[in-house]
C-alpha cells in the first residue's frame, strides 16, 4: 500500500508540475506580449503636440545624458520640437497608448537620412549653455562619423528617440519597437542601407545590440569634461553615447 501510494503521490506531482509549467509558460507569453496591454499607433503629424508634451515632461526626467547634463524642457524644447516635427515627416515612427487608461506612455521617433543632406535645425551652437553644448557636440561629432564609417551606405533610416515612460518599463514594449513596422525587404526597395541610432543610454545600447546592431563608434571620456575641469556623472552605468548600425543588407524578417 505505500508503494501505491508513493507511486499515486508521485503522479499528482508530476501533473502539478506540468500544470505550473504550462501555466508560467502562457504567463510568460502574456507578459512579454505588449500588445495586451498597449497600443502601438503609427504617429502623423497631428499627434505633434501630445509627443512633444509628453517628451518635454517626462524624458528629460529619466534619460540618462538628460539628467547628468541637466538638460530640461526649458532648454531642450526648442530642439524637442524641432527634432519631432522632422521625424513625422517619414511614416516610421509610433506612439504607445496605454489601453486601459488612453495615456500616451511612449514614442519612438525615426527619420531617413541621406548621405550629403543636411538638418536644417538652426541653431548656434556657442549660443548654448555647456551642458547642452556637450551634447550637441557629442552628437554631431558621431553624425560625421557615421558616413566615413560607412563609406557604402547612402541611405538610412536613423532612430532619433526612443521612450518608455518609467511606470510602463519592463514590459516588453522597447523590445517590440525595435523593428516594429520595419519591412526590410521594403526598404531596401526604397533605397536604404541600414538603420543607424546614437544611444544615449545603457539600457538601449544593450537592447539594440541583442537585436542585430553594432557599434560603430563610442564617445570619449574626454568629451565630457567642463570647462572648469569637472567630469560629467552619469546616474547609472550609462558612461557614454554609442553609435550604433543595423545593415540591413544583412537582414531578413523571416
Amino acid at each position: 500500500s505505500h508503494c501505491f501510494l508513493a507511486m499515486y503521490s508521485a503522479r499528482l506531482v508530476s501533473r502539478h508540475v506540468r500544470y505550473l509549467t504550462k501555466s508560467t509558460k502562457i504567463d510568460t507569453i502574456r507578459q512579454s506580449d505588449p500588445t495586451t496591454k498597449y497600443d502601438f499607433i503609427p504617429a502623423e503629424g497631428r499627434d505633434k503636440g501630445d509627443i512633444v508634451d509628453v517628451i518635454l515632461k517626462d524624458f528629460f526626467t529619466i534619460e540618462p545624458h538628460s539628467r547628468a547634463l541637466g538638460i530640461t524642457a526649458e532648454t531642450g524644447g526648442y530642439f524637442v520640437d524641432w527634432l519631432v516635427s522632422k521625424c513625422l515627416k517619414y511614416p516610421h515612427s509610433y506612439r504607445i497608448l496605454h489601453k486601459s487608461t488612453g495615456k500616451l506612455i511612449g514614442v519612438r521617433l525615426m527619420s531617413a537620412w541621406e548621405r550629403g543632406s543636411e538638418d536644417d535645425f538652426d541653431i548656434d551652437i556657442e549660443q548654448l549653455d555647456e551642458n547642452n553644448r556637450i551634447i550637441h557636440t557629442i552628437l554631431g561629432n558621431l553624425k560625421e562619423d557615421f558616413w566615413r564609417l560607412r563609406p557604402e551606405a547612402q541611405k538610412v533610416l536613423r532612430r532619433e528617440l526612443s521612450f518608455v515612460h518609467s511606470d510602463h518599463q519592463r514590459q516588453g514594449i522597447a523590445q517590440h519597437l525595435v523593428h516594429l513596422g520595419l519591412d526590410y525587404d521594403l526598404l531596401r526597395s526604397k533605397g536604404f542601407d541600414g538603420i543607424m541610432s546614437e544611444a544615449s543610454s545603457i539600457a538601449n545600447q544593450k537592447l539594440l545590440l541583442k537585436n542585430g546592431y553594432e557599434i560603430l563608434a563610442t564617445t570619449k571620456q574626454k568629451e565630457y569634461i567642463r570647462s572648469n575641469g569637472e567630469p560629467v556623472i552619469f546616474p547609472d552605468e550609462t558612461e557614454a553615447v554609442k553609435l550604433v548600425y543595423f545593415n540591413l543588407k544583412k537582414a531578413s524578417n523571416a
